[in-house]
């Protein structure tokens, strides 16, 4: 019974086997070879959720009145949402009103309620179940929330690259600021959003208007790291560090994929603070800890919150820590929004 059973699988582990190997051997050389192309399993926007409703924020758990908008791309059109407040939504609801357009835009101007500006990870869109707990608890915490999705993700057009991305958060931040006046603006980025964040307000600062603050979740210190890090490149261990970067990491680099966050930051004239989960398996914490150094080594502003492996957060769930919410609220306390004034 016994070898029945084993003549009876031997073919299909012989088959499991060639296909892992086929995937160890091949995938480097596509990268090598055809860096454009593979870049896809870094931005992982192929994975979709079915049915979406990218308008009806209800359905996808926002819990507070929102609305969703396309915004004009360099690649298309692209989709946002805006999350009001708690105490606003509250009072729309209590009113049994829904907002217009210019009374979202009215609320967002000048107001005492400042702006998240959330810039996502890889992989699914804006109405990913983990994202959305992050919204509604700055909803709770009475910040307007302002999200959207890059290009290829979600409702929004045209295909990822990196400096793609980074247009298109550039796009919407442009928006934001013209539709807010003084409100201050606090930008947030996770996982793969910190290397688009970094940049952002890199360029904000070299520009002399950097955001009130810039908030680093789950964050990475530069593509090499987070790939050779990733547990999906254990099966790639057989790759020493110039095999590393000449078949993976320069290819990529060739088609613009560097995400170089330990130099960028170097250049991040507002507040940071980084944080990250001890027992983060996708992004390991010591590459956020390599991204406080960097920055402390420039003599930023940077602070860094690590969340015990006891509290069961991983790479996703920082939203879900009982301390959260504290701890925004010292660190946007602590932080002045720009001056607007300019030296004669």
């Amino acid at each position: 019974m016994i070898g029945y059973f084993i003549a009876l699988i031997q073919p299909l582990l012989l088959c499991i086997t060639l296909l892992v190997l086929s995937i160890v051997i091949c995938l480097p050389i596509l990268v090598y070879f055809l860096p454009h192309y593979t870049q896809f399993i870094f931005f992982l926007n192929f994975r979709r959720l079915p049915n979406t409703d990218y308008n009806d924020l209800a359905s996808n758990n926002v819990t507070s009145i929102g609305r969703s908008l396309h915004l004009p791309g360099k690649s298309g059109k692209i989709g946002v949402w805006h999350i009001l407040p708690h105490k606003l939504s509250l009072e729309w609801r209590t009113e049994g009103k829904h907002p217009t357009n210019s009374d979202f835009e009215e609320m967002m101007r000048d107001s005492e309620d400042k702006i998240i500006f959330y810039a996502h990870g890889n992989s699914f869109d804006r109405t990913f179940y983990h994202r959305v707990e992050m919204y509604n608890l700055l909803s709770e915490r009475n910040y307007h929330v302002v999200c959207f999705d890059y290009r290829g993700y979600g409702d929004s057009e045209g295909t990822p690259t990196e400096i793609g991305i980074i247009e298109d958060a550039r796009s919407v931040y442009e928006w934001l600021k013209e539709k807010c006046g003084k409100t201050p603006i606090i930008v947030w980025g996770h996982s793969m959003g910190t290397g688009v964040s970094c940049k952002l307000v890199q360029d904000l600062s070299k520009e002399q208007q950097p955001p009130c603050g810039l908030i680093l979740e789950s964050p990475f210190n530069n593509l090499k790291d987070a790939v050779t890090n990733h547990p999906i490149f254990t099966v790639f261990s057989w790759m020493n560090n110039f095999m590393v970067d000449r078949i993976i990491i320069r290819p990529l680099n060739s088609v613009g994929l560097t995400m170089q966050s330990d130099k960028r930051i170097r250049s991040v004239s507002c507040p940071i603070i980084i944080l990250h989960a001890e027992d983060d398996k996708i992004l390991p914490v010591k590459l956020g800890r390599a991204l406080y150094e960097a920055a402390k080594e420039a003599d930023r502003d940077i602070r860094f919150q690590e969340f015990s492996s006891d509290d069961g957060l991983g790479h996703k769930f920082i939203c879900r820590s009982p301390r959260l919410p504290q701890i925004i609220e010292e660190f946007v306390g602590s932080i002045t929004p720009p001056s607007t004034t300019t030296s004669s």
